[in-house]
């Protein structure tokens, strides 16, 4: 069974990150699944268990990007409301 990792960047965030760890634990089975199989050492075998490898790192590093989204559009968001003060809207305390 082949689980692909699907681009949902339409979708929110936080469906985004649920599809995500779903898709993680799908293919965190079936990695447990061909890794304690017999044929785990089969030309095969060894494919399968790279291939599923490999998805689950593009899943998971797919999962902390977006984990990382919001802080970061976030702290944009602050750093641009902060210099947004125009100088003549800046009161002087000191006088």
């Amino acid at each position: 069974m082949s689980i692909g990792i699907a681009n949902t960047s339409a979708q929110g965030s936080g469906t985004n990150a649920a599809s995500l760890s779903g898709q993680i634990r799908q293919i965190k089975q079936q990695l447990d699944d061909w890794t304690t199989c017999v044929s785990a050492k089969t030309t095969k075998g060894q494919a399968e268990i790279q291939r599923l490898s490999g998805q689950m790192s593009a899943a998971t590093q797919q999962l902390h990007r977006l984990s990382a989204e919001p802080s970061q559009s976030s702290q944009a968001t602050s750093t641009s409301q902060a210099t947004s003060a125009s100088p003549a809207r800046l009161l002087d305390v000191w006088a």
